[in-house]
């Protein structure tokens, strides 16, 4: 039984190979104190501050601008089709995690403590928080963050499973985790979302995850953070490049893999393959995202454990969208994972890094299903989705020429390559090039001035 990680991307983790066998590995940076908890108690002094989250990230030096992810999904303005505002509302999502901090943007509704600390709705650790706040965190009025959630309406169910401080042999193993997904079903939720990735493919912990797919529950995992470096556990067990990871490799989840600024995946982020099964589902802002520090401070970091959330809060609009939160059947599970999956912006083609694409929560939302009453129900299915070929999970059938070009929308054409950060800078700027001759020809030709970034620049309007 492996210890599990916490899937960030830290300055430490790119100069050093990958530990398995630890605790959440966070790296190291500047602190900040933790507030006190609206429930549970304040956190305790850290008993290992170097490895704490909140002491490894960068504070946003304007706290009153909006983190990009946050911008380009724009929260404030996500509609069903009808133009209904969406926020999530009547959906709990559980955080597993290192805790939740409550705060004046995060408000946690109930929750447990499984890594032998006290309090739900404490995080001296920081991870945990700043994931809940991209799902849930409110908008705050008055001079104070500009940090809001993309499904602010939603309850938060903390479970407090791992983290810095976690007491040995209470957290951050497939056991607790374990334990912590079937605490999670057991309380309502519809959403879980684990931004943790172990190495060992537990019976347990599988068990636990089939359990909450047959109940209707979809549970969402960061991919990984071990794309570009050889992983080795205490044991000195090699898992080579870019591993197989658990519980994003189930076939029951929805994994996430990141995503940066311009659209492309960074090294980083696992992608799965014919050798350790293609096991992403889709993509989401990963790289360089801001999210609430247990003081209430916006931070910046990197990781698949930030692009999860942000697939997390679409699964909840999804279902306030379809009034789906009190269907607890496996069917209903696998009908929100195949809508965020078949509206990603891969068109219905495959990709080991990207998945189906990137999430788009807009085109998720407002895509149409016409008829049926659910995706899988034989002989009654809902339609209005365009067809998933490829080897990826889920997928409608194998590749084929009637998934091309002319009847898709096609794939991004970069993706990154596993360890090769200078390949992916010149592949970057090949495409920039590119996109500059083009836009000189047309200048050229039919005297338009025509100004487009040729990679997907994304800038966080102010919601």
């Amino acid at each position: 039984m492996t210890s599990f990680q916490g899937t960030r991307l830290t300055s430490f983790q790119r100069t050093r190979f990958a530990t398995a066998a630890t605790a959440l590995v966070f790296g190291a940076g500047l602190g900040f104190p933790a507030t006190a908890a609206a429930a549970g108690t304040v956190p305790a002094a850290s008993q290992n501050s170097s490895s704490c989250t909140q002491n490894n990230v960068t504070t946003q030096s304007n706290q009153s601008q909006v983190p990009w992810e946050i911008g380009y999904a724009n929260p404030s303005h996500l509609t069903d089709a009808s133009g209904n505002a969406l926020d999530g509302a009547g959906v709990t999502v559980a955080v597993i995690d290192t805790g939740i901090q409550a705060q004046t943007q995060l408000s946690v509704s109930g929750g447990e403590v499984l890594n032998g600390e006290s309090g739900y709705a404490s995080d001296d650790d920081g991870h945990g928080t700043m994931v809940a706040s991209i799902i849930a965190a409110k908008k705050e009025t008055g001079g104070g963050t500009a940090m809001q959630g993309i499904a602010p309406g939603v309850r938060l169910l903390s479970v407090r499973e791992a983290g810095c401080n976690a007491v040995q042999g209470d957290g951050n193993t497939e056991d607790s985790m374990a334990d912590a997904v079937n605490y999670a079903v057991a309380h309502g939720a519809q959403v879980i979302n684990i931004s943790q990735d172990g190495y060992d493919p537990d019976t347990k912990l599988y068990n636990a995850v089939q359990n909450a797919y047959n109940n209707g529950v979809i549970v969402v995992t960061s991919a990984g953070n071990q794309g570009d470096k050889d992983t080795t556990d205490s044991t000195g067990k090699d898992y080579g490049v870019d591993p197989k990871t658990y519980p994003a490799s189930y076939p029951y989840v929805l994994a996430v893999g990141a995503v940066d600024q311009n659209g492309m995946v960074p090294t980083f982020s696992e992608t799965g393959s014919a050798a350790n099964s293609y096991f992403v589902g889709v993509t989401a802002p990963g790289a360089a995202v801001g999210g609430l520090l247990p003081n209430g401070h916006i931070a910046v970091d990197d990781g698949t454990s930030f692009a999860a959330p942000y697939v997390a809060a679409e699964a909840a609009l999804i279902i306030q969208e379809h009034d789906w939160a009190g269907d607890n059947s496996a069917s209903r599970a696998y009908d929100v994972i195949k809508i965020i999956e078949a509206t990603a912006d891969g068109g219905g083609a495959y990709s080991s890094s990207e998945g189906w694409g990137e999430a788009d929560l807009q085109v998720a939302l407002t895509t149409q299903l016409t008829g049926g009453n659910s995706l899988v129900a034989p002989g009654n299915e809902i339609a209005g989705l365009p067809k998933m070929l490829g080897v990826g999970p889920n997928n409608d059938g194998p590749a084929a020429s009637a998934n091309s070009a002319a009847k898709q929308t096609a794939i991004k054409p970069y993706v990154a390559a596993a360890g090769n950060a200078e390949a992916q800078n010149q592949q970057r700027w090949a495409y920039m090039a590119l996109g500059g001759g083009l836009l000189v020809a047309v200048v050229t030709l039919a005297g338009a001035a025509v100004a487009r970034d040729t990679a997907r620049r994304r800038s966080a309007s102010q919601l």
